[in-house]
Order: C-alpha cells, then sequence, then structure tokens
C-alpha cells in the first residue's frame, strides 16, 4: 500500500513540477528552473521519507573540495541517485544526448539547465570532442560536472566497464575528481515500480583523485574504489533476496575485472619486445 501511494504521489509530483518548468525553461531563466527542480527533489527526498520511511544518508561530504570545479564520478543504480545529485549540487552540469532537444518541452529543459548535448550521430571522436568541450566549459563556469562513468543504470552489485570517455575528460581539463559511491538502489531498484519500505540508502564522497594520473591507473583505481565502496554499502543497507543477488552479481563482475587488470599488466608496453 505504502508503494501504491508513494508511486502515485511520485509521478503526480513529477507531473505538476513539469507543467511549471515549462515555462520558466521555455524563457530562459536557468537559476528559476534549477531552484524550481532542486524544490523537487527535497519533496521527492520527502516523500520517500514519509511514505516509503527511508532515510538517505550522505557520507563523506568532508572529502569534496572546499572550493572550484571538479569532476563528480558516481555510481548509477537507481532514479533516485539522480534526485540526490541534483539536490545537492543543483548547478551541476550533466552530459545528455543531443537528440533530446527534438522534443518541445525536454528541449526547452535541458537547454535552461545548460547541459551538455552531444549528438550520437558524430562517431566516437566527435562525440568525445563534443563532450571535452562541453566539460571544459561548464568547468569554466565553476559549476561540478556528474559523470556516470558505465553509462547506464545498474542493478545492485552489477558493474559495466567503466568507459575511457571520463578519463579524457579528467585529462583534458586538470579537474580533481570526487568519486561517488551509492546504496540508494536497496530503496529504490532501478526501472522498478515496487520500491523498498524502511530501508536506508547512501551517498558517499570518496577520497579526491587529483589530476595527472595515466589513463590505465586513473581507470582501474577510479573503477576499484566505487565498486569497493558501493559494494560495502549494499552490504550495509540491503538484506535477503536483494543482497544475494548483489553478492552474486559482484563476485562475477570483479572476478572479470581483476582478470582484465591482470592481464592489462601482463602486456608488453608499446614497443617493448613481445
Amino acid at each position: 500500500m505504502r508503494v501504491a501511494l508513494f508511486n502515485v504521489a511520485f509521478y503526480v509530483l513529477t507531473f505538476l513540477t513539469a507543467m511549471a518548468a515549462w515555462p520558466v525553461a521555455h524563457f530562459g531563466a536557468g537559476d528559476a528552473l534549477r531552484a524550481l527542480m532542486a524544490w523537487w527533489t527535497r519533496r521527492v527526498r520527502g516523500l520517500v521519507r514519509l511514505i516509503l520511511r527511508g532515510r538517505i544518508e550522505v557520507l563523506g561530504r568532508e572529502r569534496l573540495p572546499a572550493g572550484g570545479p571538479h569532476l563528480l564520478v558516481a555510481k548509477h543504480q537507481s532514479e533516485l541517485d539522480a534526485v540526490m545529485m541534483f539536490s545537492l549540487f543543483p548547478q551541476f552540469g550533466a552530459v545528455v544526448m543531443q537528440e533530446l532537444e527534438r522534443y518541445p518541452f525536454v528541449g526547452a529543459l535541458l537547454r535552461g539547465l545548460d547541459y551538455i548535448a552531444v549528438a550520437v550521430d558524430q562517431g566516437p571522436q566527435g562525440r568525445t570532442a563534443q563532450v571535452v568541450a562541453g566539460a571544459q566549459r561548464v568547468l569554466g563556469q565553476g559549476r561540478p560536472l556528474l559523470i556516470y562513468p558505465e553509462g547506464t543504470l545498474m542493478a545492485l552489485g552489477a558493474r559495466e566497464r567503466y568507459r575511457s570517455g571520463v578519463w579524457r575528460i579528467y585529462s583534458a581539463t586538470g579537474a580533481t575528481v570526487t568519486p561517488v559511491a551509492m546504496s540508494v538502489g536497496a530503496i529504490w531498484p532501478r526501472r522498478e515500480w515496487r520500491k523498498r519500505v524502511g530501508r536506508t540508502g547512501a551517498v558517499e564522497f570518496l577520497d579526491p583523485i587529483p589530476p595527472g594520473l595515466p589513463e590505465a591507473d586513473f581507470m582501474a583505481l577510479i573503477e576499484d574504489r566505487i565498486e569497493a565502496a558501493t559494494m560495502r554499502l549494499i552490504r550495509a543497507h540491503a538484506d535477503g533476496d536483494d543482497l544475494a543477488a548483489a553478492e552474486a552479481r559482484f563476485a562475477a563482475a570483479d572476478a572479470a575485472f581483476r582478470s582484465r587488470i591482470a592481464a592489462t599488466a601482463a602486456a608488453p608496453a608499446m614497443g617493448d619486445p613481445a
């Protein structure tokens, strides 16, 4: 009953917020649009607390840079983590498909939020150039940039190989990276109508990664750090079948990751004798 009530309340709230956001976005009031979206995220968090009896912890705030632009490289396991990140960083930039701008309301919303629009039909090199240019613009404005390195929502314990675009942004901008672990999927599993009542979830900011690491070292470090911390949070906040399934997914994915790292380390460097 609580889950059904939450879902109805969430979609009604979201619809009404979208209707209010359209004229704000259409007339280009970016600050007002971000304020409205931040208000919506606070209301969603309130619904989680009041209806689902869920609790969301925010850990490691002290690890965030004291000031200036930075990259937030985060696990993406639930629609709720996007809500949380916008709630905490309403000014952040993000990468979206340029094709979404063709939709009347969505296009105005994305332009109003000043996100980085990337054309999927430009090919890998073209997309990389667009993302790097957009990242330099966002960071140059003093805003953080949120990146989901797997590029998709993941079930608890699951992971995809991290995409190298995150390193290209890190390398080109010289920005500090804050890895972000998540367990909010213990409350709201990805793409599920069924939520979990009485659960705790967390967003945890991990130790920052300074600029200057080579690609292989950076990619291995960021994936290992985020995934290990995320699984630690999942073990603290999930239980029953959810936890058992997460453990199985994590074991399989981590074995593949360790094998890949070992193979990379054993491969001869460019120019070395085979």
